[in-house]
């Protein structure tokens, strides 16, 4: 049964994984740290008030790579956990302390100043477990303690944490904050940033909002939070649950890993989100939200839904993660509703699913929850965020919207500051729902993979025909179980919805004896699943101006995959479709079909479409058609200063594939135009490894080195992979496996899966067992799976090519022989 555990997720040597459990109860942790951010140590002492759960029990901290420099009790310590024996009986109480030094590789990260950043900045990560790296503690999210922080850094700068600031201590030449959750939380979400900020308050109702902002950003962080209170009040509503704490900090910090982290009442976020009006709204004044480019909005959201999601009620194992980022990433989408409407919510549900379906198709399938993993990290994918998010907009649409709400609150509520699985949301929902659930967990949460349903039709004689298959793999539920309402659209213009009750593998219904004009599955978008749709021509090029959005999406699908001058005609005037998104799917299949109309029809619509993100896609997709006549439009896309930095980043790649003739020279210019973080240089980097010329790789091995900012570094590294296995490539990428910096090493790591060298293999495989992040980790020993599969069969290959060779040697003779005979 491939369905429970799914395709190349678990490697072999994999072992199923359970909640840790301890022998001991925190009921407050007592945290005193020094941090010296230039000489990148911390030093401090942890104290701990306990009870004992068992006589004799030992109270054991997670604790990494540190110097202990004494304790309250008798220890042992073995370079990952110090254990401490206070000697109690079950029920007692007792206080243990741990003094430490530490210079940690993970967890706590030193950011030194680089070009406009002058000042040192520090700050932490513990998401998944590596907070272990700075403090000793019980590093497991199904733990919960209130803590007290106390940080004590050099002046001027200013520690900010989690919770309430109760002192500010003046000691001269430094300065100690400290700061109190109240609340019991999870260890991985402490947190401490450290740096040269700037605060900035307002009140939301009864919380302060606080945004701490580095210096050198200056005031282009208004673009990124001025929806914040407007957030906090709709999820407060929605939810049914105030938001629970008292306080609410966004903290930009350079350098950051992530895009955010939900550390309780103190997200820290990366400073790529920082953004200027061009790039908010390239085209009118600020706010946009008809014809936004880059927000930070889904950012803000996503973390801050976690403040509910993940802090107040957590995962009690990493393989329940979806309790935390499958309803981030769906709440996020509840904002989208809520701010910009219906059709922008379910295509932002649209585009998640098709996310997870890249993962599921080149890389992995898997259960969402599932125990089978070694590594945490392991478990923060595509299919725990965005298919999660598609499994719980299917459930909100099965139950509908008000007993999901009751449900969602019903959760909240009772399992306040408490770590649950997925177990606890089902009994929540079957509650509140008065309906037995376990068939749509066990098919959407226990199971990998999704339905695929291929549909069909045919009129003849009077009968309409429709068939339903479910086609999907056999690392999928066999057969799912659930409502799809079909909508027929007849000739004369009436339009009628149908429910049909999917549970067997195909489905057939007749329909009625009127002529159909079109027929569309799910109109609404209630069901998550995969379309194969056998529809005529024409019934598409009718149903591109359906009014359902998602109907609309169908028939770009449909016509993408005809590719003929009438649906090339279709997919044109789909691209003035009221909405954005359809306009941008459209272009995206001009794209696919890349015919010399098609690739008319996308420079015909440039200037009349005025979204950004739609020009985005048209752009796009003309490097995508690989047509060279495309160069010199591209090539005033790129060097128009009033343009989109997106779009012009867009053309800058698009230039490279094109092959235009003077690519380079004009590539070798954008590589000067400032951008939010610098995406124009960043596209053009990748468009001149597009080229592949000598020039073009110099200039990217030169763009790669440690004093460019590490989007352009990132970007770089990633785009040597274009250049094939040169030795110069080669080594670059060797080099940059091992640098301090984490994108950079993704970004080479990633690299080497396209390039598919074997002569990475054995850098790839210390990255595997030796990088300090599990995502690393991860993502090497997936690409030293395909390198040895990839050279097993370059063996295979080898073998035939020696075979057919000794095949031609055979024909060569045998035919001398003949010849030999007739003459």
């Amino acid at each position: 049964m491939k369905y429970l555990t799914g395709r190349d997720f678990a490697f072999p040597e994999y072992l199923p994984r359970y909640p840790r459990e301890f022998d001991f109860e925190i009921l407050h942790m007592r945290l005193d740290v020094s941090i010296d951010p230039q000489g990148g140590v911390v030093e401090g002492a942890v104290r701990y008030r306990a009870r004992a759960r068992r006589d004799g029990a030992a109270v054991v901290l997670d604790a990494v790579e540190m110097e202990v420099l004494g304790a309250s009790h008798d220890y042992y310590y073995d370079g990952e956990r110090i254990e401490i024996r206070p000697g109690w009986r079950r029920g007692e109480e007792a206080e243990v302390y741990v003094a430490y030094r530490a210079r940690p590789r993970a967890g706590m990260y030193f950011i030194k100043p680089h070009g406009q950043r002058k000042g040192f900045y520090v700050w932490t990560q513990g998401e998944s477990e590596y907070n272990r790296y700075w403090v000793p503690l019980p590093d497991s999210p199904n733990v919960k303690f209130p803590w007290t922080v106390a940080v004590t850094v050099p002046k001027p700068y200013v520690a900010g944490s989690n919770g309430l600031l109760v002192e500010v201590r003046d000691l001269g030449d430094r300065q100690t904050f400290v700061w109190e959750l109240r609340h019991p939380m999870s260890p991985y979400l402490l947190a401490i940033a450290v740096g040269d900020f700037e605060i900035h308050r307002e009140r939301c109702g009864g919380v302060e909002l606080e945004y701490y902002v580095p210096r050198y950003v200056g005031g282009g962080w208004r673009h990124s939070f001025y929806n914040t209170c407007r957030i906090m009040q709709f999820f407060s509503e929605y939810l049914g649950v105030p938001y629970p704490y008292e306080r609410y900090a966004q903290v930009v910090v350079p350098e950051f890993i992530y895009g955010g982290m939900e550390n309780t009442t103190f997200t820290i976020l990366t400073d790529w989100t920082i953004h200027d009006r061009h790039a908010h709204c390239p085209y009118t004044g600020f706010p946009c939200p008809e014809q936004e480019d880059f927000s930070s909005d889904p950012l803000v959201a996503h973390e801050m839904a976690h403040m509910w999601f993940g802090d107040l009620v957590t995962a009690k194992d990493w393989g329940h993660i979806a309790i935390n980022e499958s309803f981030a990433t769906f709440v996020e989408a509840l904002w989208t509703e809520a701010s910009r409407g219906r059709d922008e919510y379910l295509y932002e549900i649209y585009t998640n699913f098709k996310t997870y379906l890249g993962e599921y198709s080149r890389r992995y399938s898997r259960p969402i929850v599932t125990n089978l993993y070694k590594i945490p990290d392991e478990v923060f994918d595509r299919h725990a965020y965005e298919k999660g998010s598609a499994v719980l907009h299917t459930l909100r649409s099965l139950l509908g919207d008000g007993v999901f709400r009751r449900a969602l609150r019903l959760f909240l509520e009772r399992y306040r500051y408490r770590a649950v699985d997925i177990e606890d949301l089902r009994k929540a929902f079957e509650e509140a729902a008065g309906r037995d659930l376990e068939w749509f967990w066990r098919q959407f949460w226990y199971s990998a993979g999704h339905p695929v349903l291929k549909v069909s039709w045919s009129y003849s004689e009077g009968s309409l025909r429709l068939q339903v298959k479910q086609a999907q793999g056999d690392d999928s539920y066999p057969v799912y179980t659930f409502p799809l309402e079909v909508k027929v659209v007849y000739e004369d213009g009436r339009r009628e919805v149908r429910e049909v009750a999917l549970g067997d593998r195909e489905v057939t219904l007749h329909l009625g004896a009127a002529k159909p004009r079109y027929i569309c599955v799910d109109p609404a978008f209630k069901v998550m699943k995969a379309l194969d749709l056998q529809y005529p021509l024409e019934s598409a090029v009718a149903m591109v101006e359906d009014e359902d959005v998602y109907c609309r999406l169908q028939a770009v699908e449909v016509l993408k995959r005809n590719g003929s001058a009438r649906a090339v005609e279709a997919l044109g005037k789909a691209l003035g479709d009221r909405f954005w998104g359809v306009a941008a799917e459209a272009a995206r299949a001009l794209g696919e079909v890349g015919t010399e109309l098609a690739v008319a029809k996308l420079m015909e619509a440039y200037p009349k479409v005025l979204h950004p993100r739609v020009r985005r896609a048209i752009v796009e997709a003309l490097g995508a058609s690989r047509r060279r006549e495309v160069g010199e439009f591209l090539d005033r896309v790129l060097h128009d200063l009033g343009e989109s930095y997106y779009v012009r980043a867009e053309a800058a790649r698009a230039l490279g594939k094109v092959k235009w003739e003077f690519a380079e020279h004009s590539l070798k210019k954008a590589l000067e135009y400032p951008s939010h973080v610098d995406v124009i240089k960043r596209g053009a980097l990748e468009g001149l490894a597009e080229l592949g010329t000598e020039d073009a790789l110099k200039i990217v091995l030169r763009h790669a080195e440690p004093d460019m900012p590490t989007p352009v570094r990132a970007s770089a590294v990633q785009a040597l992979a274009k250049f094939g296995p040169r030795r110069e490539v080669v080594e670059a990428l060797r080099r940059y496996m091992r640098d301090e910096n984490f994108r950079v090493r993704y970004a080479a790591v990633t690299a080497a899966l396209e390039l598919l060298d074997p002569k990475l293999m054995p850098d790839l495989h210390e990255r595997a067992e030796q990088d300090v992040d599990g995502r690393i980790r991860r993502v090497a020993r997936e690409i030293v799976e395909k390198l040895r599969k990839f050279m097993e069969r370059g063996a295979e290959y080898q073998k035939l090519r020696e075979e057919v060779e000794k095949l031609r040697e055979e024909y060569r003779r045998l035919a001398d022989r003949v010849a030999r005979l007739e003459r």
